[in-house]
C-alpha cells in the first residue's frame, strides 16, 4: 500500500495496518521492550545498537518482509559505528539543551532519521548519517512535525502504562521508516 506522505489519514492508516498485522505486531511489542528494558539497564550504552537492529525490523516491514522476535540484536553487529551515531545525537542533544532544552528537543527533531539512514546507507559515517537525516528533515518539514506530533499525542495519551509506552514505541518507529522509505523512494 503506497500512499502519499502528505496525505496524513492514509499515512496513520497503512501503518497502522503494518503494525497491528499477526506476522509484525508481537515481534515489534517484544522487541521494543527489548529494546527499552536493556538500553536502560545498560545506562544507554546498547541503545544505539539496538535501535539500529529495530529500526531494521521497521524498514524489513516496509518492504513486505517478515520478521521475528530477537531482531533487534542484529543492530550489535555494528556496534560500534551505531554507538559513535548515538554518541553523536547524546551530544546534539545536550548542546541543545544549553539552549533552555528547547534545542535538545530541535536536535531531536533534524536528528528523526539517523537509524533509517545508518540502516539505509551503512557506507556513511556518523556526520554524514546527521547531515543525511538534516536534510530529510528540512526537505519534509510538515511530515516529520506531524511524526512528531502523532509520536508526542500518543506518548501523552498511552504513557501511564508500559504496555502503552511499548505499543507508541513501535507505532512511533514504524511510522518514522515508513515515511522514510517514501520519502527517500525506496
Amino acid at each position: 500500500m503506497q500512499t502519499d506522505p502528505t496525505d496524513h489519514v492514509a499515512t496513520l492508516k497503512d501503518t497502522f495496518a503494518r503494525f497491528s498485522s499477526t506476522d509484525n505486531l508481537i515481534p515489534l511489542l517484544v522487541d521494543a521492550l527489548i529494546v527499552t528494558a536493556l538500553g536502560a539497564c545498560t545506562f544507554g550504552v546498547m541503545l544505539p545498537p539496538l535501535m539500529l537492529g529495530y529500526t531494521a525490523m521497521c524498514m524489513r516491514i516496509m518492504r513486505g518482509e517478515k520478521v521475528s522476535i530477537g531482531e533487534s540484536f542484529q543492530g550489535m553487529e555494528r556496534f560500534g559505528a551505531s554507538l559513535v551515531l548515538g554518541l553523536l545525537v547524546l551530544g546534539a542533544a545536550l548542546l541543545g539543551s544549553l539552549a533552555l532544552g528547547v534545542g535538545a528537543l530541535v536536535a531531536g527533531f533534524f536528528l528523526s532519521y539517523v537509524f533509517c539512514v545508518q540502516y539505509d546507507r551503512p557506507e556513511l559515517g556518523p556526520v554524514d548519517i546527521a547531515k543525511e537525516s538534516f536534510r530529510l528533515v528540512k526537505d519534509h518539514l510538515a511530515e516529520t512535525a506531524v511524526l512528531w506530533v502523532i509520536g508526542a499525542g500518543l506518548g501523552t495519551l498511552l504513557a501511564a502504562t508500559l504496555v502503552g509506552s511499548i505499543a507508541v514505541f513501535a507505532f512511533s518507529s514504524l511510522l518514522t521508516a515508513l515515511l522514510y522509505t517514501r520519502f527517500v523512494g525506496r
